[in-house]
């Protein structure tokens, strides 16, 4: 399962690109609303945030309490909540493209896979929320003239992006809705976009690929492989009573063919 947290990295990179759009007007009300409408319309669901704080003497920004919504068809209420965003951004590369950030910290993040009754993946059907909604916008732009000032993506160099004190929460509908808890790594990625920068939708695809890499490892190796070596334990138990009994069946009907040879040989030498 090579698909775990499109809508993370995205969401993130909205609140980024939010926090820099409106960093000079200084209302941190402005961001949050920016975040959950452009996170909204992306996803597909709901996205909400309890709170932004933005501080432009530092170029440090905060979003607490992020949240993304599963697509419909899933029971559990969230793909993902995040407990606390950091930001740093380099305020002097705000004069011209790339812009830098320093930093994203994410900390303490929750990542929900649910796997339905219909072998549905929740994630898996977030990212093509995403995918569909990139598309869309894509065609978009081509299907109308450029408006006058209009620029393409901006580009940006993100310096730094962890994760820390994560948890991945799943439940898996084939195996009787079970529910597991497993520890997400912290990880840390460095000097994204290169010299030159990445657009938004480049980074998160890039910080896509290695943030579900790490989690179908954890999922295969906790879940799926664990799991199934459960039901080879099982199956290897079930196997070897049965050699057991088959065994001892013999070994009884061996015993059985011996008594009555030797019955057989006291009658003739009885007669």
């Amino acid at each position: 399962m090579k698909k775990i947290v499109y809508g993370i990295v995205l969401v993130i990179l909205f609140a980024i690109a939010g926090g820099t759009y409106y960093v000079f007007t200084n209302l941190n009300s402005l961001v949050e609303a920016a975040i959950e409408k452009y996170g909204s319309e992306a996803t597909q669901t709901s996205v909400l945030v309890d709170g932004v704080n933005i501080d432009l003497t530092s170029g440090a920004g905060a979003i607490s309490g992020l949240t993304v919504a599963n697509p419909e068809g899933f029971t559990m209420p969230y793909a993902f909540s995040l407990g606390e965003i950091r930001t740093g951004i380099d305020l002097q590369s705000l004069q011209e493209e790339p812009y830098i950030i320093d930093e994203i910290a994410v900390l303490a993040p929750q990542v929900f896979v649910e796997i339905n009754e219909a072998n549905k993946t929740n994630l898996n059907e977030l990212k093509k929320n995403l995918t569909a909604g990139s598309a869309a916008t894509t065609q978009d732009k081509k299907s109308q003239p450029a408006a006058k000032g209009s620029t393409d993506e901006p580009r940006l160099i993100i310096r730094r992006v962890i994760f820390a004190d994560g948890t991945i929460q799943a439940r898996v509908a084939a195996l009787k809705d079970k529910e597991y808890t497993l520890k997400l790594p912290g990880m840390d990625m460095s000097n994204l976009g290169g010299n030159k920068g990445a657009t938004a939708t480049e980074l998160a695809s890039e910080i896509l690929k290695r943030l579900t890499d790490r989690a179908s490892e954890i999922i295969k190796k906790d879940i799926i492989d664990a799991e199934l070596n459960k039901l080879k334990d099982k199956a290897q138990v079930m196997v070897d009573e049965e050699k057991a009994k088959l065994k001892a069946q013999a070994d009884a009907k061996q015993e059985e063919e011996k008594q009555k040879a030797k019955d057989k040989l006291k009658n003739m030498f009885s007669q």
